[in-house]
């Protein structure tokens, strides 16, 4: 599936099964897509759900998923003789451990991916709702998880406001490999002006508007923006391009196959993505990788990637910090260079899927025998 949890899982599977372990995985299945399928050595299981599009899934999507996939865990875990289950999201898919079956003698383990922790996104009126109505069925699937495992410091802080007698792991999202191949030194600088790179899928909550505000307030035709990524909020973010007359300087690519991502990394100057909620931002970890400085928001994860030695921070919305983050990274290209060389070393020293892989390991063999 989309998003960063959809990366996560394929990854994760895949080094697991480099590593020499037997992996399946129980997902979403979009048109055209087979039930079953060998993927970088191990198996994709695909049921039916209602869900919008590989990016957007929702509460019917969501729910259906799990509906459907039922009889396929089922049956999986009565054939195969499974020594771990790793959930992705405590809910919807973590609500299958407390289905009756020898399953339940299996150890298990939860990773929090953001929507699915109460108290995550307070801007998101419907999904509070959901969480304090479920709240009872949280509790129940994270107290017999054998590990809570977050991808970022906040969110276990999160997580633990919810249910604070929960013991909750951290682990972070490791990063492809395309993004650590690549040469940063290579991309041709301007000598003038700033290349903005935004990458997201075009939702509401990911902040890019205000990008686009701040664009509009400085009005300096040498900063330029390239958005990537397609979504609900694309022709909202568009209408507010037209309005703000920022055709010139503003660029929608839309979706972007991952393998193509580097190139325009590093082909731009400063990553910028001001979002109101953020688990672990999967996308300011691969322009980092590839060497740029990033200007984030004080939400969710992205702290937990930034400080005055590599990025810039500012508060969600706020346009005029926004702007004074541009201005700074226009006027000082010596310290863009800086902060992207700090930015690279910390991505290749610490997370890479290996390393992230074998810290699920460990955790795994703490509760059984491999």
């Amino acid at each position: 599936m989309g998003g960063g949890a959809g990366k996560a899982t394929f990854n994760l599977a895949g080094e697991l099964a480099r590593m020499g372990h037997q992996v399946s995985v129980l997902t979403s299945k979009l048109k055209n897509q087979p039930p079953v399928e060998n993927l970088d050595g191990f198996t994709v299981y695909r049921v039916m759900s209602w869900r919008k599009g590989i990016h957007d899934c929702g509460f019917r999507g969501a729910f259906t998923y799990v509906f459907f996939a039922i009889f396929k865990f089922l049956q999986l875990t009565r054939k195969n003789d499974y020594d771990v289950i790793h959930y992705f999201f405590g809910l919807p898919t973590g609500f299958l451990s407390l289905l009756p079956g020898p399953h339940r003698k299996i150890p298990y383990f939860i990773s929090l991916r953001g929507s699915d922790v109460p108290g995550y996104d307070r801007y998101n009126k419907s999904l509070q709702m959901f969480h304090r109505i479920l709240m009872p069925v949280t509790i129940k699937i994270w107290k017999h998880a054998d590990q809570i495992i977050a991808v970022t410091n906040s969110l276990r802080e999160t997580a633990r406001l919810a249910v604070p007698s929960q013991s909750v792991r951290v682990i972070p999202n490791g990063l492809d490999p395309i993004f650590l191949e690549v040469l940063p030194s290579s991309r041709s600088r301007k000598t003038h002006g700033l290349k903005l790179i935004s990458v997201a899928r075009l939702i509401e909550r990911k902040g890019v508007q205000h990008i686009l505000y701040a664009l509009a307030e400085l009005r300096d035709p040498d900063i330029s923006l390239l958005i990537i990524g397609s979504g609900n909020f694309e022709a909202k973010l568009k209408k507010i391009c037209k309005d703000l007359s920022l055709e010139k300087v503003v660029t929608f690519y839309g979706f972007c196959h991952p393998r193509s991502l580097p190139e325009l990394y590093v082909g731009s100057d400063v990553f910028i993505l001001p979002s109101q909620a953020e688990a672990f931002g999967n996308v300011f970890a691969e322009a980092m990788a590839c060497g740029l400085p990033v200007i984030g928001s004080k939400t969710g994860g992205i702290p937990d990637f930034i400080d005055r030695q590599n990025g810039i921070l500012v508060d969600a919305g706020n346009i005029d910090q926004i702007k004074k983050a541009i201005i700074e990274m226009k006027s000082s290209p010596d310290l863009r260079i800086a902060m992207g060389r700090v930015n690279r070393e910390k991505m290749i020293q610490h997370f890479t899927w290996e390393s992230v892989a074998r810290l699920h390991l460990t955790i795994y063999e703490n509760s059984t025998v491999l």
